[in-house]
């Protein structure tokens, strides 16, 4: 039998495809390092993490600097990576090095060490990872990147792990009950997911979470996020992201009712969020029209949400709620970088 022989000008082809993809990897990351100060987070990580007060004469071995445990955390993020893959890959790749400022022979944190700084961050309610996205915005902020004039405020699935379990356990998960044998820090009880939830939307289901967030009209830069179970309906959080900083949000209709229209007066904002018709009372010429050109510049978050999808930042690798809004925060924070590294480019 005679195999089909590969083309010479294919493989050369291939060869050299695979050679862009991997310089664009490159290019993103050490566009990254180029645009952000990184010594910028120190404070905040030594300040979250206690390294500040902790003496290491009595005591343990020294920890890996948190700046350098904090950028691995980027490229993990950044390339969708395990902590298992994230180990092996900055040993295999000098561009991972390089990123991190480290040589041949150092020390590479392996993956328990990068699961214990992730859990450190998040432990006994810091909520690290919001306040290092807080400390990058305030930088954005304060360098003109963010006008606040407009935002966009919407949410995204981002799918988590699907769960076996029996209708009964389902049910009791669906009422905020733990069955029997979930118990927290019980062997099984580590490997369930309590807290994420079924949703539905145009005819494709999805478990997991939803990322809120609001986003700078001008820039598409994230300025406020919100975590919840993929169940809460966008509006609930409305609130929670809209405050006396914003000057005019837009929304899509999903967010139309009485409280956002109060909480957006008592905010002292215009509204522009997208008008809805009703049986018996459809938008007339005027609000189509008027739908059509705040649905112009509220698609810009949808660009957003896209880029973090081309990222895989819209599914987890992680089970509960305290992880995922680690995850969900972090790939906010690495979006913003990306996002700021293009504007300075």
């Amino acid at each position: 039998m005679r195999y089909r022989e590969a083309s010479p000008q294919m493989d050369v082809f291939s060869m050299l495809t695979h050679e862009q993809v991997v310089t664009q990897a490159v290019k993103g990351i050490s566009k990254l390092s180029k645009v952000i100060d990184w010594e910028l987070f120190r404070e905040e990580l030594e300040s979250v993490l206690g390294y500040a007060k902790r003496d290491w004469s009595k005591g343990g071995g020294p920890p890996f600097d948190p700046v350098l445990m904090f950028k691995v955390l980027v490229l993990q993020k950044f390339h969708g990576l395990s902590d298992e893959e994230c180990e092996f890959q900055v040993k295999d790749r000098f561009s991972f090095m390089k990123f991190l400022g480290m040589h041949a022979g150092d020390a590479v944190p392996d993956a328990r060490t990068i699961w214990d700084f992730k859990q450190a961050l998040e432990r006994e309610g810091r909520d690290g990872t919001r306040r290092l996205f807080e400390r990058f915005d305030q930088m954005l902020s304060d360098g003109g990147m963010i006008g606040r004039k407009g935002s966009i405020v919407d949410a995204s699935f981002v799918d988590a792990p699907r769960q076996r379990n029996s209708r009964k356990e389902n049910e009791q998960i669906k009422a905020g009950k733990r069955p029997e044998g979930f118990e927290e820090g019980s062997a099984k009880g580590r490997q369930k997911d309590c807290d994420a939830r079924w949703a539905k939307k145009n005819n494709q289901t999805h478990y997991g979470y939803k990322n809120h967030a609001k986003v700078d009209a001008k820039s598409k830069l994230v300025t406020k996020y919100e975590t919840t179970g993929a169940n809460v309906h966008d509006s609930q959080v409305f609130d929670k992201l809209v405050d006396k900083n914003d000057e005019a949000v837009l929304a899509d209709s999903a967010y139309l009712s009485e409280e956002a229209r109060e909480h957006l007066l008592e905010c002292n904002c215009e509204d522009f969020i997208q008008l809805k018709g009703y049986r018996n009372q459809p938008l007339s010429e005027e609000e189509k029209k008027t739908n059509k050109l705040r649905g112009r510049i509220r698609v810009r978050v949808e660009h957003v949400f896209g880029r973090m999808s081309q990222m895989a930042m819209d599914r987890l690798q992680t089970i509960g709620k305290e992880r995922a809004h680690h995850q969900i925060g972090l790939s906010n924070l690495v979006y913003n970088m990306d996002r700021y590294a293009f504007l300075m480019r």
